[in-house]
């Protein structure tokens, strides 16, 4: 009985220290005042962190998305946690896995929203009677925890046989539906 209970102990630890650090990441940022720009910042970044990824995981210990960046800043004045060249995996059970890249990111303290900027391009794996789909725009608000990605700026959605063009778009990864707001446009490509 003690011998089992000694070969989990390495896994019970790694999986507290992997805890106590998605804690300390997602307590470590908070969200963008709309009047607040880096210009205004009064103090200098707390910590930087370079080459980094965080994992939040699920009560049964499946991975629900990965978080990372080439760069992590964070600003104790407003709690805000800047990301250079994130990338967003989310990775929900049983849903085709989605990634989402840009060239910037503001991550809130609790990490509920990120707000991404400049060349933001989602890519949507394969799922059943569906080829993957690739997203470009210039802004997106992500909602990690509730599977949606949203914009209220022009995007892109290449597909297999379909470009379409909108202003404004709301996907939800759990539901796999893609709401376009406005002006939208299709071009399909015509079969051979």
């Amino acid at each position: 009985m003690t011998g089992r209970l000694l070969s989990g102990f390495p896994l019970l630890l790694a999986i507290l220290l992997a805890s106590s650090v998605l804690f300390w990441l997602n307590h470590s940022a908070q969200a963008p005042s709309p009047a607040q720009d880096a210009g205004s910042r009064r103090a200098a970044p707390d910590y930087v962190i370079e080459n980094f990824s965080a994992v939040r995981m699920d009560r049964d210990g499946v991975m629900r998305h990965l978080l990372s960046a080439r760069k992590m800043l964070h600003y104790p004045d407003d709690d805000i946690t800047d990301l250079e060249q994130p990338r967003f995996i989310n990775t929900e059970p049983g849903k085709p896995a989605m990634q989402v890249d840009a060239d910037e990111a503001k991550m809130t303290a609790n990490g509920e929203d990120i707000y991404l900027t400049g060349n933001v391009r989602i890519l949507r794996s394969a799922s059943k009677g569906r080829g993957e789909t690739a997203m470009t725009t210039s802004f997106l608000h992500l909602l990690p925890d509730d599977g949606i990605a949203k914009t209220d700026r022009p995007v892109v959605i290449t597909e297999a046989n379909a470009v379409i063009k909108a202003v404004g778009m709301e996907v939800s990864n759990r539901t796999q539906v893609t709401r376009l707001l406005s002006q939208v446009r299709v071009v399909h490509a015509k079969a051979r």
